[in-house]
Order: C-alpha cells, then structure tokens, then sequence
C-alpha cells in the first residue's frame, strides 16, 4: 500500500472512531421487539415465499443491521428467552427444558443494565422465572397469555409512559409480544387467497394445514405491525435518534418440523438491529450469533465492560463493520421430556453444514401438543390447532407419501443426521451415511462434543439431573 493511500486508510479509520465514541457518550436507550413462534423464513426480508408478511421489518432491514446466521440455542419460549434475557445458554443458565427456571444467582438484563444506570421493563409475555433473576418492571396493555384465544387490542399508556417519565435516565424496554404462538386468530388473513398460499417443505398440504398456516402469516402481520407502532412511538417522542431497535422472531414456528427442534425451521432466528443514526452503516451480515450475544452487546453499548462469564460474545465490532467473523459454530439443544418417552439431540452448524445427533434415538419424538394424544396425553386445551393439523396428515397418511414421509420424520429420528444448508435449506436430504460426507460428520461431531463439555450439558442424562433437581 503507497504511503498517501496508507494515511487516507490511518485518517479515514480514527474519523470513524471518534464518530463511535462520540455516539457513545450518551447512552443509547435500547428496545427489542420479541416476537413468538414465528419461522425467519415466513419474513419479507428473509426469503418468504408468501408476499406482505412484513412491511416494517423489510423497511428496517434496509436501515439497519440484518443477521442471515442468528440461532437460538434452543428452540422452546422459555429457554429462548432465558439465553437472550442471560446471556448464558441453556445448561449454564439452568433453563435447558420448557418452563424450567433459571438456576437462582443469574443475573439478567435486569442486573446487568441496571448496574449502568438503566431501568428495565418487560410488556407482553414473561415466561422466565424465578423474579430474582428476572426483575423487569411489567408494564401491562399487551396480550401476556400466548395460549389466549382472540387477543385483546394493544394498550400503549404504561409503555408510553416507560419510555418518557425521565430523560435523565436511559431505559431498556422488552415488548414481548405473543405473535405468532398458537392459537392462530389473529390479524387480517384476506392479504392471501387459500389457494395461493406457498407452504414450507416440512408441511402437509391439507384443507387444515393450508387454513391454519395463512392464519398463521396473519399473526406473523400483527407482530410486523407492532413493530412499526414502536418505531412510530419513538419517532413520536423523539427517542428514535438515540435508541438501539433491535426485531426478533424468538423461536420457529410451532408446527412440526419448526419449534421443539433442531432443524434450521426451528433455531434459526430473524434479527435486525437498527443502531443510532450517528453511527448506524446499513449493512447484511452472515456472522454466526446466537441470542446470547446479545445482552454483551447491549452492555459494551452502554458504556460497561463485558463480565467474564457469560457464553455470549458482544457483536459491536460487527456492527461497525469492523469484523467479517464471530463465531465458528452454533450449538443446538433439544430436550423434550415427556412421560415415558424422553428425547434428546444435540446439533451443530458451521453456517453451511447442520449435524444433527439424537442421543435417544431409540425412543419417538413426541411433542404433547401436537401428537401427545398418541401416547395417553390428555391435551388441556382440547381445540388446539396443531394438533388437529397433525390429525389431518394422518388421515391422509395412506394416500399420500408426502403426508407419510413427513409424520416419520417429526417422530423417529436417526443417531445422526447432516444438511448441506446451501443447497437443501429445508433440510430434507440427510446427508449423514454418505461416505462424501464422513469426515465433515466427524469433524462437526467433535466439535459439537467440545462445546457440550464447556457447556456442562450431559446429554440424555440431563433428565435424572433434570428430576432431581426440580424435587428440591
């Protein structure tokens, strides 16, 4: 490099820098907008093959950050939730199964924000516990019960009045909403005709399935258009000039195939952060990250200094383009303990390849809500929509290899399975006993054993620890 063009490249790099650290000497208020069960892919930016889903999030993408490779670790709400809320995955956090608390002592976002002179609140669905490690103000005026049929209207007075009652004080805000979680009733589904409607690979077209998965964008429309009543609240006060917006899809779809697995429709997640005008660079980004690398990132933007501990790597560098890696893998749970059934898989990808190890392969996968009814599970709520969608393939079972091709992989799972993500992205050819594969099936398997050490994870023996501990 000539000397002139070495001295621009010195100028032009500490000019962006004072630009940073101008931005940060105010602390950035920080919004996340969470969605529930809702799949990356049934989003405008992220590829839906089903139009008008979501206009806001698309508009946002073009002015903020887009991550085409963040993953929750596990794809269940609380475990989710617990990993964004911690910065800790699943078995260090203690939250490893649905509705598991986390392990007393974590700190959270509430702690850690906190101590930097934030207040932090939660409107919509909670679904962690215990509060010690959850002390989120609630704010109220949204739907908190995700299993609710008819969902009342939004109320925004609390979290109006959350984000304007002191300017002094910078303020984190989680509007948790219970968009797309079944049962799907709500939102305006006339933006799709039936017969037009594109459905996923992992899905059984049936008169049900097609019915419930229109539905279903129409709730994932209300989600998008909660995200644009935040930004409009924001611009409304002013605060949109210094506030890190960040849209999450939580976990995949609840259909099967998506949440409760490890396959692609279930970890992989939608997010867009749009940063403060003063140092936001519109950008796409193919990083690995995981929800955990959130809450690191949000404190290094606060002005605090990441603790040692958390599983989680703060991704500023990459949001000032400054870095082209993060990770090398993402690493998967599955833990789905049902009565006299326990199943458990393990899985890794490196952003092209996803190995998939099942540690019980010799039991089904059963999901209670959905096929539970075949093993003696009486269902609480007994109109529940993916149940009857499932009863649907069922009944087409005979007739129809798709419809059978697809009940056998929701319930019997190989040891192992490998996707070439690039080029079989619904991961439906597993690739695992091709002999052209071997050694990426070893290397990945390694590496996932590596991690599931560093993690203290214990495999399918995390249901005796499991069990013991919840007697306690």
């Amino acid at each position: 490099m000539c000397a002139f063009r070495k001295l621009t490249y010195i100028v032009s790099l500490c000019f962006s820098q004072m630009i940073w650290a101008g931005a940060q000497s105010e602390k950035p208020n920080v919004v996340i907008v969470l969605g529930d069960d809702i799949s990356s892919n049934t989003i405008g930016c992220y590829g839906s093959l089903n139009p008008n889903t979501t206009p806001n999030i698309d508009r946002l993408a073009t002015e903020g950050v887009q991550f085409t490779n963040m993953f929750v670790a596990q794809a269940t709400c609380a475990p989710t939730r617990a990993e964004l809320y911690t910065g800790l995955r699943p078995f260090h956090n203690g939250t490893y199964m649905n509705h598991r608390p986390a392990k007393t002592g974590t700190k959270s976002m509430t702690h850690h924000l906190g101590e930097l002179g934030y207040r932090v609140g939660l409107a919509g669905k909670v679904h962690v516990r215990p509060k010690s490690v959850y002390d989120f103000e609630y704010l109220s005026g949204f739907q908190k019960n995700c299993n609710h049929f008819g969902p009342a209207k939004d109320n925004w007075d609390q979290v109006e009045q959350f984000m304007t009652r002191d300017q002094e004080q910078p303020f984190c805000l989680v509007l948790a909403s219970t968009h797309a979680h079944a049962p799907w009733d709500a939102g305006d589904s006339s933006h799709w005709k039936l017969d037009d409607v594109v459905l996923p690979p992992a899905l059984v077209d049936t008169p049900e399935t097609r019915s419930y998965f229109r539905e279903y964008l129409a709730e994932v429309r209300e989600f998008d258009r909660q995200v644009g009543d935040t930004r409009a609240m924001l611009q409304k006060h002013g605060l949109d000039k210094n506030t890190v917006l960040i849209v999450l899809d939580e976990n995949g779809i609840g259909m099967p195939g998506g949440k409760w697995t490890n396959y692609d429709w279930g970890v992989r997640s939608a997010c867009v952060m749009k940063l403060p005008s003063t140092y936001n660079k519109p950008m796409k980004t193919s990083v690995i990250a995981q929800y955990c690398d959130v809450l690191p990132t949000l404190i290094e933007l606060a002005g605090g200094e990441v603790p040692e501990g958390l599983d989680g790597k703060s991704l500023v560098k990459v949001l000032r383009g400054e870095a082209e890696t993060h990770r090398e893998y993402a690493y998967f749970v599955n833990n789905a303990e049902t009565p006299n059934t326990p199943f458990s898989s393990r899985a890794i990808t490196d952003g092209r390849y996803k190995l998939i190890w099942t540690l019980t392969p010799e039991n089904p996968f059963v999901s209670l809500t959905i096929n539970g009814f075949q093993f003696g599970f009486k269902d609480r709520m007994e109109d529940r929509h993916v149940r009857k969608m499932f009863q649907s393939w069922q009944r087409e079972e005979e007739n129809n290899a798709h419809a059978e091709e697809m009940i056998r992989r929701f319930e019997t799972r190989p040891e192992f399975q490998l996707f070439d993500l690039d080029a079989d992205p619904g991961e439906m050819k597993n690739l695992a006993n091709n002999r052209e594969y071997a050694s990426i099936c070893e290397s990945l398997l390694i590496q996932l054993k590596r991690i599931m050490e560093e993690q203290d994870d214990l495999g399918s023996d995390c249901y005796g620890k499991g069990r013991k501990q919840a007697k306690k």
